[in-house]
């Protein structure tokens, strides 16, 4: 059953919990919508199509996952790989804001991948957005060879790399010696086409550790499947507290929800009969990160994500791709929100 997926994804950027206030209330924002297609289990061809019909739909964003196989079903299906298929991506498509939700920082080095993101900002003309995350699927970094580390040094490598990678788009032949990485008089061009840099999205839920970064180097943070509403309001209490000890304002970081789209049904016990089987499968927190039922209940769901600050709502959808499922969503939901 497809609602077992959620499970898996719930799982992602894991942190540490600490106690927190209710945030202020957000500034109002449009709110913006995108889909995220992790290509496990599909075609390119797929892909491409979807992702137009996405943008025909008046969607604002696309994303893939950055994972090497499957993290779900069966480990031995096909998966493409998330940064070349993004860059082809990006010349199939014109208007979509796109990225990698989010990027393992443990896959690669943070200078190759600042040049990998500064190129895909480059063919996108400007529309690309950095995911990037601390990495957080163990079985994947047995399987390639790739140090899976603490939780604490993946979030302190994380923070180095996002040093790296805003240096090498902000200054003049940068050096750098950290812990973990290094630049020595540094050359970067071309430089991206946004300025002064792609936004930076970092994703996770570690109040410890994830959200003092968010509050350092993010211009988005990406709210994984399995956070509450009231989850959000804690941990953007957290952001804007560190924000402002270190001196950084304004404090307003795109707040994007992450949520599974997986039906849009008239009969109104649709939604809850899913969700209960989800709950039961995968636990409360996946179960409340689904979108099934009535456009209405849907709608309402969403919400409460809005209420709680988020300004991007990212839906995840499933292959084989429903694009009546879409249309729907585009036709009966988004317009409830602009």
């Amino acid at each position: 059953m497809r609602v077992v997926l959620t499970a898996v994804l719930a799982i992602g950027l894991m942190g540490t919990a600490m106690a927190a206030d209710t945030p202020p209330a957000p500034a109002a924002k449009k709110i913006l919508f995108g889909i995220q297609t992790g290509q496990q289990d599909t075609t390119y061809a797929a892909l491409v199509d979807i992702w137009k019909e996405a943008e025909a739909l008046g969607f604002d964003s696309a994303w893939n996952f950055d994972h090497l196989a499957p993290i779900r079903g069966d480990v031995n299906g096909p998966c493409l790989e998330g940064w070349t298929l993004l860059s082809a991506l990006a010349a199939h498509t014109s208007k979509l804001r796109i990225g990698t939700l989010v990027t393992g920082n443990t896959y690669r080095n943070p200078a190759l991948l600042a040049k990998m993101a500064t190129t895909v900002d480059i063919i996108s003309n400007g529309r690309l957005e950095l995911g990037i995350g601390a990495a957080w699927f163990e079985p994947e970094h047995q399987a390639y060879g790739f140090p899976f580390y603490t939780a604490k040094e993946r979030a302190d490598r994380l923070g180095e790399s996002l040093e790296v990678i805003t240096k090498l788009w902000t200054a003049d032949h940068p050096s750098f010696a950290g812990k973990y990485y290094t630049l020595k008089n540094a050359p970067f061009n071309p430089p991206p086409v946004q300025k002064p840099h792609p936004p930076i999205v970092i994703g996770g839920k570690g109040k410890k550790w994830i959200m003092p970064l968010v509050a350092k180097y993010g211009d988005g943070w990406n709210v994984p499947i399995g956070v509450s509403p009231q989850g959000i309001k804690n941990r953007l209490q957290i952001i804007h507290d560190e924000c402002k000890r270190i001196g950084r304002m304004p404090c307003d970081p795109e707040v994007s929800a992450f949520l599974v789209l997986y039906s849009i049904s008239d009969v109104p016990l649709a939604g809850p009969v899913t969700k209960l089987g989800a709950r039961m499968v995968a636990g409360k927190g996946v179960s409340r990160s689904i979108l099934t039922g009535t456009a209405q209940a849907i709608t309402e769901q969403i919400r409460e994500y809005v209420d709680a600050g988020a300004t991007h709502i990212i839906v995840h959808i499933e292959p084989p791709y429903d694009k009546e499922l879409l249309r729907r969503f585009a036709r009966e939901v988004i317009p409830n929100f602009r």
